[in-house]
């Protein structure tokens, strides 16, 4: 307002009163822009001066040849039988629905939304997602009794239960007299400070909100299909609103006759296999949805490719290809270097084209849910993975299409963080933005900062394979092993000088958007202090070339790998275990995977290994 920005810093305990930032810094504010600017120009430079050091580093990669093996893709489709025709579970999937954050999507993005977060998996006993949502409502009864809730292994929890298996039944969760077993628990659970919550309270307020969704699917209360005409707010309602609610709707008598026609025709179809009346139901509810929410719902073609993109798996399939392709090359990356065999050149040629099939696949998919949410990919946790993922595939691409190692590496890198994108603690619901992140800089800061990920992610893979190299290396295979390392090495300096500008600009642009939303470019938020640690540790590690002890190969890809440690806080560690600001990437917290310390000594070992074999080969004939 007249220059001045306000904003709301905190507030009274008793909320009778707020607290206001107030800035103003017109001189300060340009001055400070102008020199990011220059900043950003200067780097972009680096990549088009001929004298820079990446220009020198691209000159010495042209020297290096290397070779990559062809594969095919392979991918697995899942068929399981089906009682209710596929014509009719056509219809149902392409129904629309509203959920709890007011989005319209169809049927079929719900059913597998809801078993994926109650089952932890998209089928059930060979029935999809939509036939297990069409069979809960036809009998929610028999429902209660299957065991479709997937529950914490956490003893106490399963104690009060008393089921020690995987996954229980919706009744298994009240006693004889029909009380709650989790009553007191969530209570307590629920008036705990997040902060103070323990592994055994989140595990319970978990699975109490999964006892409500089930309990919301038997009743019938997320079926939220008809939209109330006129409405102010464009709400939806359910059954159990329009049979059971104290409020009236326009059009209610309508709507009421439609779902108990549907669902009188769905019975009798069950029962005489007669499908057509029971499609000219589901026809009539979208004809009604049409009539009456036209105004939100989404396009068809938009409805079409949201279908497309649960029908295909595009991440879940490319996580698989990635997979084959890293093994494949792997194999061929050491008979190759160890042994010398096969027509390098062959094999670089199909093996890159392989790679770019990928990324092009990666590249559709990504665009496709870019499409369908209506925003920038990468706001929450799933969609950061797949964006981390599509910009490894980038670097790759980019700086790695002529060395078998550097595919080798960017193939392993992409399966792994799509493996890690496709777990359950990663929801891949499409999900709509908080207010703050509704702004044209989601697109820049977050894009810039996750998409640095992705290369200094790159860079650690290729240290870690240069590692591993050298502990290989002996007389007969030094010099191959020496060069493979060498050109390694050129690549994952590349790859990081990329990584550390996108992740310093990604920075810096975030102070620019904090301070023209809030007034401030910096408020040592959890995330932003780590952002600034990996600039620093990946500054070092590009400059230690300079300090005559740390100019080494093997102390520049021990580095690199375990320099990445940094990166792993800023996204993992922030997001997951501390608290902050910066919550909108967060998924399910989630305890430290004892697999976590068994990789760290791992590499702790083959780092030890590497240096004695460096120390007595490479370094002792020089």
């Amino acid at each position: 307002h007249g220059g001045y920005r306000f904003f709301q810093s905190s507030f009274d305990p008793d909320e009778a009163g707020t607290y206001l930032s107030v800035n103003f810094d017109f001189w300060g504010t340009w001055i400070s822009y102008i020199g990011y600017a220059l900043l950003t120009i200067g780097m972009i430079m680096t990549f088009f001066v001929s004298n820079s050091r990446f220009s020198q580093l691209m000159k010495k990669l042209q020297n290096y040849a290397a070779s990559v093996i062809l594969l095919i893709m392979v991918t697995a489709t899942a068929s399981y039988g089906q009682s209710i025709p596929s014509e009719h579970i056509d219809k149902f999937s392409k129904l629309m629905v509203q959920d709890h954050r007011g989005r319209i999507k169809p049927m079929n993005t719900l059913s597998n939304e809801v078993l994926r977060k109650l089952y932890k998996k998209e089928t059930f006993d060979g029935l999809s997602a939509d036939e297990v949502l069409l069979s809960m409502m036809l009998n929610p009864r028999d429902w209660e009794r299957k065991a479709i809730i997937a529950v914490s292994d956490h003893p106490k929890l399963r104690s009060i239960i008393g089921s020690q298996d995987k996954a229980v039944m919706y009744a298994q969760f009240f006693d004889q007299n029909g009380q709650y077993k989790l009553k007191d628990e969530i209570r307590t659970a629920q008036t705990m400070n997040p902060k103070d919550q323990g592994t055994f309270e989140k595990a319970v307020i978990k699975t109490d909100e999964k006892v409500n969704i089930a309990n919301m699917l038997y009743n019938g209360a997320l079926m939220r299909i008809f939209p109330v005409a006129g409405d102010a707010n464009n709400l939806w309602v359910s059954p159990p609103d329009l049979m059971h609610g104290t409020q009236s709707f326009a059009d209610q008598q309508a709507m009421q006759g439609l779902y108990v026609n549907y669902m009188n025709a769905l019975t009798q179809a069950t029962k005489d296999g007669n499908y057509t009346s029971a499609n000219q139901m589901l026809d009539q509810i979208a004809n009604f949805q049409q009539q009456k929410g036209n105004a939100i719902i989404p396009s068809s073609t938009k409805v079409a490719y949201e279908l497309l993109l649960n029908k295909v798996d595009f991440f879940g399939k490319l996580r698989n290809y990635y997979g084959l392709l890293a093994i494949g090359f792997l194999v061929t990356f050491l008979i190759l270097v160890v042994r010398q065999k096969g027509d390098r050149a062959l094999f670089t040629k199909y093996a890159f084209y392989l790679m770019a099939l990928g990324f092009i696949f990666h590249t559709i998919g990504l665009a496709l849910r870019w499409y369908v949410s209506g925003r920038a990919p990468w706001s929450n946790g799933y969609e950061s993975m797949i964006y981390i993922g599509w910009t490894t595939m980038l670097a790759g691409t980019l700086f790695s299409r002529r060395s078998m190692g550097g595919l080798t590496a960017t193939a392993t890198l992409a399966a792994t963080i799509l493996l890690v994108a496709g777990m359950s603690w990663l929801d891949p619901e499409i999900t709509p933005l908080v207010p703050v992140l509704k702004s044209y800089w989601l697109t820049i800061h977050v894009s810039l900062e996750a998409g640095s990920y992705g290369f200094l992610m790159l860079g650690a893979v290729i240290g870690m394979l240069n590692l591993l190299l050298i502990t290989l290396m002996n007389t007969a295979n030094e010099s191959r092993i020496k060069n493979a390392v060498k050109e390694l090495t050129v690549i994952s300096e590349i790859t990081l000088l990329g990584g550390l500008f996108m992740v310093a600009v990604g920075t810096y642009l975030g102070g620019v958007w904090a301070n023209e939303s809030w007034g401030r470019y910096w408020g040592w938020d959890a995330k932003e202090t780590w952002a600034l640690v990996t600039i620093l540790v990946y500054s070092f590690i590009l400059h230690m070339r300079f300090i005559p002890g740390l100019q080494s190969v093997f102390a520049f890809n021990f580095a690199s790998l375990f320099g990445f440690a940094t990166v792993i806080m800023t996204y993992f560690g922030v997001n997951y275990y501390l608290s902050g600001l910066h919550s909108y990437a967060a998924g399910d917290p989630v305890p430290v995977p004892s697999q976590v310390y068994y990789t760290t000594i791992a590499l702790i070992i083959l780092s030890l290994l590497a240096f004695w074999r460096y120390r007595k080969i490479w370094v002792g004939k020089e």
